[in-house]
């Protein structure tokens, strides 16, 4: 399993390393990844992470421009959104028939569960979520939502999205080379930080209550006001 993650980052590694000498190459590169991550069912197989976080690690080295990396993450993520709204909007009614997305229903129905349970905000947290960000943009269109409201949702989360994955390559990189350590472990650490912090986004509640007990007056709190609406739902 190491030696695919190693031979994986070690080739992406080449490509960003090959495109960095050009601006636009660059910045077309990221761009394409932001908004393939983000299509309908599609972004599932676009590997958005391990790029962005390799592309912090090149501008950590001063070898990529950090605001134009940033513009163009940032850009793709709200064009992919948008396109994927579109595609839940405009086909609705027959999407589960459609290749790819009738290999997907599954995945589907619980991306509107999500959405029913959560509305505007699964917007904004599906974007930080494995498997979910690629399927709520389209269902938000299925549902119905509002086309402004989901593009102040979709242009808000983008932003902090795209600072969230390039930040921390950034960051370990630096210091992971103060350290002689290489730069394949930005994407391992990265990975790991951006995942926790994610579950810690999506879970707070479920966190919150179970530490509850030990909280105080401020557990108490938790407890009447999610405890009951956790035990109910």
């Amino acid at each position: 399993m190491f030696d695919l993650f190693h031979n994986i980052s070690a080739d992406l590694q080449i490509f960003l390393n090959a495109v960095s000498g050009n601006f636009w190459l660059t910045f077309w590169f990221i761009f394409a990844i932001s908004i393939g991550e983000a299509i309908f069912v599609l972004g599932l197989f676009v590997p958005s992470t391990p790029v962005l976080l390799l592309a912090g690690g090149l501008i950590a080295e001063g070898r990529l421009p950090f605001w134009e990396v940033y513009f163009a993450a940032v850009l793709g993520a709200v064009i992919g959104d948008a396109l994927s709204y579109l595609i839940g909007h405009f086909l609705k009614d027959t999407i589960t028939e459609i290749w790819p997305f009738r290999d997907q229903r599954a995945l589907i129905q619980r991306g509107e569960a999500f959405f029913a349970r959560h509305g505007g905000k699964a917007v904004f947290v599906g974007r930080f979520i494995p498997g979910v960000k690629a399927v709520i943009p389209g269902v938000a269109g299925i549902m119905g939502m509002p086309y402004a409201r989901f593009t102040i949702i979709n242009v808000s989360s983008a932003l902090l999205w795209a600072a969230a994955h390039l930040l921390p390559g950034l960051l370990l990189t630096a210091w992971l080379k103060s350290i002689g350590l290489s730069l394949e472990l930005v994407i391992m650490l990265g990975s790991l930080i951006l995942a926790a912090l994610f579950v810690l986004l999506h879970f707070h509640r479920h966190i919150l209550l179970f530490f509850a007990p030990w909280l105080g007056k401020f557990g108490r709190a938790i407890q009447a006001r999610w405890g009951q609406n956790d035990t109910t739902g």
